[in-house]
Parts: C-alpha cells; structure tokens; sequence
C-alpha cells in the first residue's frame, strides 16, 4: 500500500493558498490547466459563495499522487471569521504548510495560526511566498518570521534577488545537507556529532539527514522554502520536501481501529456525511464503530471517498485515508472513534465571542428556518444554535461579519430562505458569587419523584464546570444519577443575567429516588430547579471576554495609543521600539475594542494596525458589562416550568 500524507494548507488572506494547490494539482499531473480564484476555477473552492467571493470559506480536501504517495491536501479559509473551519482541518493533519507572504511579511492571523500548530504539536512547512514581489527583503522577513513566530525556522534553500529576478537555490544535494546554518542547528541534537563538529572532524552526514527527519516530524525544527505559488516557482521543491522529510510508513491492518471526526456536512441526497480520518486499522461497510463520546457503537452504513466535492462509494478505508461516512446519526466534530486515545487530538481553542438573532424574512419559512439553522449547527457546533421557543427567536454565535455574511448566502443558497440578521452583541458569562446549597424536590404530580441537593463552588477563571457525586446508588440509582450529569450543561446555559455559568464546581451531596414513582426524565427536570436555587442564593458575578492585542505603528502616536487603551480599559506590557516603530501588547475587553482595528488605521491614516485573538474571560461589574432577562420559563417559577416540563403547557 502506498503511503498517504495529509497536508494542511494554512495562511492569512491573500497569502496564496488556494494557488499553491493548484500548482500542486497541476504539476503533479492530477489536472490539465490551473484553476483561478479570482476566476471562480479552483478546485478547491465549489461553494457558489467562493467562488462567487474568490475566498475560501469551507476547508476542503482534493487528492492527487506524487512519486509513489497520495496525497490529500486541505486548503482551509483564511479569513480569522473562519478559524473554527481551520481548527477542525488540523484534527487530520500529518504536516502543516504555513505559507507567508513575503510581500506582506507575519501578518496578524500568521501568528494566531502559528500559535494553533505550536499548540497542537503539528509537523510544520514554513512556506514564503510571492518572493517575486518588487521592493521584497527577503533577509528582513527572515527575521521577522524568527521574532514573530519561531527561532526553530530552518532555511534548506537560499534565495537572492537582484534587479527583479530571483534564484532560489537547494542546500540539500545528494543527502548532504550544506548549509553551514544547517549542520550547526542540527548536531545539537547529537552529542557525539557535536564533539566531530567543534574538533573539525568529518561529519557523518547520513545521520544528519536522519536526524533532520526525526526533528522535522517531531516538530521541534520547522524547515523553510521559498515561491512564486502563481507561476508555479518553487511548488515541485516543496512536494519533494513534503514526500521526502514528513512522509512516514503505512500503518498495517493488524493494528487496534482509531478515528477522528473532523467535518459533518449534511447532503441532499444521502443525509448526514460524517467525515472521519482513519489513524489505524481498517473501516468497512456495515462495520460497528466505538464512539468514545457517545460510549456505544454506531453502524457504517456507506464510506465515500471525497475528492473536493466529488464522491465515490468505496468498501473498505485504510489508515490515513479521509473518508465520508453515512450512518452516523449521533456523531458530532471532534469524536473519538475506537477505544484507543488519541493524544493529538485536542480541544478547541477557537470561541465566537458574538451572538446575533437571526429572523426569517417571511413568517412562513420559520419551521424551515429553525430546521436549516439546527443542520448548520450539527456542521459547525460553535454557532451555538438556539432556539427560545416561547419568544420565537433564534440565536447563533459568530466571529465577524464576513461569517455573518457567508451565513446569509448558504442559508439563501441552501434552503431557499432569506434571513435578515440583528447587530451582534457581546457574549458575557458568569460564576457564582460564592459557596451555597440549591435544592429540588420534584414530587408532585405524581407519577414523578427526584429529590436532589447540589452544592456549588466558584473556581479560578478559566477552570470550566466540575461536576462530582457524593451519593450511593442505594440513595439514587446509577441512571439517575447518570441523567443528573447529563443535566448539568443544559442548566448552565442561562443563571441569574441570562448568560451561560462557568468556573463553577457542582457537587450532589444528597438525594433520592423513589421505587415506584421515580420515572426516567425526572432527575432532568429537578437539576435546572436546583442549580437555579443555588445561583440565586449565592448570586453571580459577571464575566466578559478579554483579547489580547498586538499594535505596530509610529512611535509618535504612542501617547494617542496609550490613552485608547486606558479609555477601552485595557492594559499594556512596556512597549518594544524598532527604529521609528513601536509594538505594543496587551489586553483589551472586547466590548470596548471590537471598532478600534478601523479607529487606529484612520487615526494613523493606514500607518498602525491591531491584530486581536481570543485570550479570556475576566470578572467585570454590572454596569460595565450586559445583564438580561431569563429566556424562556426561569426553573425558579417552578410550578409553570413543572408544567412547561411535562408539555401540559407550550
């Protein structure tokens, strides 16, 4: 069997992603002409939208082969709307080829993807690209790379410009590795290599290839070329690199079966795909798969290879293969498939911190619209669909207006529905004030008996929820008290401001069941009851999203910057002065900054700019932050919520 590589393609806007796989596709004979983004023509994009935009909005993944390997390679979005479509692209990733422009140099979004591939420990390709371009400094962005993102970037070929033209010039040749750069970094790794080096000795440059391999696949050394990913200058070097350095051998069949799910998309005629990237073993139709999540099996009904937006029905997956399965009713981003762990696979870092409700233009399309949102929503989980019935609204999380606009267009294209969209709002949350007890006793109207009493705790922010158990079975059986931990999320979507708790740690320190009348469902409807008591006894405090910033502009607008961030109420670190230039780092609240990327270009007229990420969530007063009213019927007015519960009323 051939071996397969799973390349992820990654790169701030403009950068040159979606040209790199066309040259790839190309020059590795998998198509006849190039494709164009600009055109609407590249493989990768098929969405109406992408190629109505010319950007990529959705990851997806194209085949080809290259001197005896298949290769998928995955060109993801660049837009920083679109982070989660990027997060959930590496979850399959062997290599990540980070492409930098070298007209434009590290660019906000280059380091918050930087920070992803460092995060997860992913193989990495530092790619520069548009080397062609008039006035490029080659050695300033070399520079810039080494400060902005790593000092582990390892050039294996030289570049030089002269009068417009450039050549780009391989150190590796026949299994020498010649740059003297090279062989320093390298015999660090190697005591015995290192004594040869510093004696002047012959090295033994097999080894050095080796250990060059070694390092490249465990990500400690990033190795860098150079592009014109237009023309097609460069591309075969970076797919002989590719094969030669981060290609490793097939996984045999004889191995335990381990998977991930990394997309769901739902298609016209075949339903839910479930697309899963096999780490070990085999799949097969009608075979049984283990959910890690779910802790049960589910049915392979149909694996499809995919192929862009192309599908073929196959019998049997292999290791490394990217398949779409149909028959996974339950299965959702990010599961675990098999009983092996999978340490790679870690949790998501991107968090949308906006929510908007979104309205049916006409009336009629509401139940169209509600079934259309909750489809997207199982697609990409972090829109944080809801639907609060009794005010008839819908509501979703999302990252900027481009998302916001692409969500428009795939709804209108999709469902055949036109949506009109309130301003987005700031997401807050809270935790609790302080240590209290919450109690619930569901024993009225019977059929029904729960009776539980929950303690909760604030943590240290960033902490999540906690649950624990002191209870015995003889008190309440297992499934029961397996419906209380299952409960616990749904009764912190909303606490005493009508925003999601968090930082808490939940304990059930007492409770009971009853032989005849407890039913199943009922420890479900007592949680929320008694969460609510406890947040209302201990009251809560408010949490709003703080990012953190990066700002480069003239150092004689330093005191103009400094009084805006004091204004926004954020903090700044000493700033770093570069010649005439300054960069600043610190935090800022979201709520006070989200329009201070388009003030600081206008104020600077285009000189400064601001990239900002996601950092955390900080405790902020009342009247600083959003308070809301409970959506829906507050489990605090028991008697309506009991009957809201058991559908005696809508």
């Amino acid at each position: 069997m051939e071996s397969i590589l799973n390349i992820v393609i990654l790169a701030h806007v403009d950068a040159g992603k979606t040209s790199l796989t066309e040259q790839m596709l190309y020059l590795s004979g998998a198509k006849k002409s190039l494709g164009n983004v600009d055109k609407g023509t590249a493989a990768s994009d098929f969405l109406k939208i992408e190629r109505e935009r010319g950007i990529s909005v959705m990851a997806s993944h194209i085949s080809m082969e290259y001197k005896g390997m298949h290769i998928n390679i995955i060109d993801t979005p660049g837009h920083i709307d679109f982070m989660s479509e990027v997060e959930r692209s590496l979850l399959v990733a062997d290599v990540a080829v980070l492409m930098v422009s070298a007209a434009d140099g590290v660019q906000a979004q280059t380091r918050v993807l930087w920070d992803i591939i460092k995060r997860k420990s992913i193989p990495c390709l530092i790619l520069l690209n548009k080397i062609d371009r008039i006035g490029v400094d080659i050695e300033a962005v070399l520079q810039e790379i080494r400060h902005e993102l790593t000092t582990d970037v390892l050039p294996i070929q030289s570049c030089h410009i002269e009068n417009d033209s450039f050549t780009i010039k391989s150190y590796k040749k026949e299994g020498r590795i010649m740059s003297e750069s090279m062989v320093e970094r390298l015999v660090e790794f190697e005591d015995s290599l290192m004594n040869d080096y510093l004696l002047d000795n012959d090295l033994d440059y097999s080894l050095l290839k080796q250990i060059y391999q070694r390092e490249v696949q465990k990500a400690t050394i990033f190795p860098l070329l150079f592009s014109v990913a237009t023309s097609g200058n460069g591309v075969l070097a970076v797919l002989d690199e590719l094969k030669e350095s981060f290609a490793r051998p097939f996984m045999g069949e004889e191995d335990e079966f381990s998977a991930v799910v990394f997309k769901i998309l739902y298609h016209k005629q075949w339903g839910k795909l479930t697309y899963i990237r096999i780490y070990s073993s085999v799949v097969e139709n009608k075979q049984l798969i283990y959910n890690q999540r779910l802790k049960e099996n589910e049915k392979v009904n149909q694996i499809k290879a995919v192929d862009a937006d192309k599908f073929k029905d196959i019998n049997k997956a292999v290791s490394g293969q990217l398949v779409a399965i149909t028959g996974f009713n339950e299965s959702q981003v990010g599961d675990v498939l098999g009983i092996k762990a999978l340490d790679n696979i870690k949790e998501f870092t991107t968090i949308p911190i906006l929510s908007m409700e979104v309205k049916p233009v006409d009336e009629k399309d509401y139940m169209a619209l509600a079934e259309g949102l909750t489809e997207l929503n199982i697609e990409d989980p972090l829109l944080g669909f809801k639907w609060y019935k009794e005010e008839k609204e819908f509501h979703i999380k999302v990252n900027g207006w481009i998302q916001i606009q692409v969500l428009e267009s795939i709804i209108k294209e999709r469902y055949a529905i036109d949506v009109s969209m309130k301003s987005p709002r700031i997401i807050y949350k809270e935790t609790p004030a302080m240590i209290a007890f919450g109690v619930a006793e569901y024993t009225m109207p019977k059929p029904c008996w729960a009776v539980i009493k929950l303690k909760i705790e604030p943590l240290e922010q960033g902490s999540g929820v906690h649950y624990f158990s002191q209870v015995g079975v003889n008190d309440i059986l297992l499934k029961y008290q397996k419906e209380v931990e299952r409960s616990i999320p749904i009764a912190l979507e909303q606490g005493m401001k009508a925003w999601e708790v968090t930082d808490i740690k939940i304990t059930l320190v007492s409770g009971e069941d009853h032989v005849l009348h407890s039913r199943s469902g009922d420890f479900m409807v007592a949680v929320p009851m008694a969460i609510m008591d406890a947040l209302q006894k201990a009251g809560t405090q408010l949490l709003e999203p703080i990012m953190k910033f990066v700002i480069k502009a003239p150092e004689e607008i330093l005191g103009q910057i400094a009084s805006d961030i004091h204004r926004m109420r954020g903090t700044f670190e000493q700033p770093v002065f570069q010649g005439n230039q300054i960069t600043i780092r610190g935090m800022l609240p979201a709520a006070t900054s989200l329009e201070y990327p388009v003030h600081l270009a206008s104020k600077s007229g285009g000189k400064a700019f601001i990239s900002m990420q996601f950092y955390t969530y900080q405790k902020v007063e009342d009247h600083l932050g959003e308070v809301n009213d409970y959506k829906g019927i507050n489990p605090l007015d028991r008697a309506k919520y009991i009957l809201k519960a058991r559908k005696a009323i809508q």
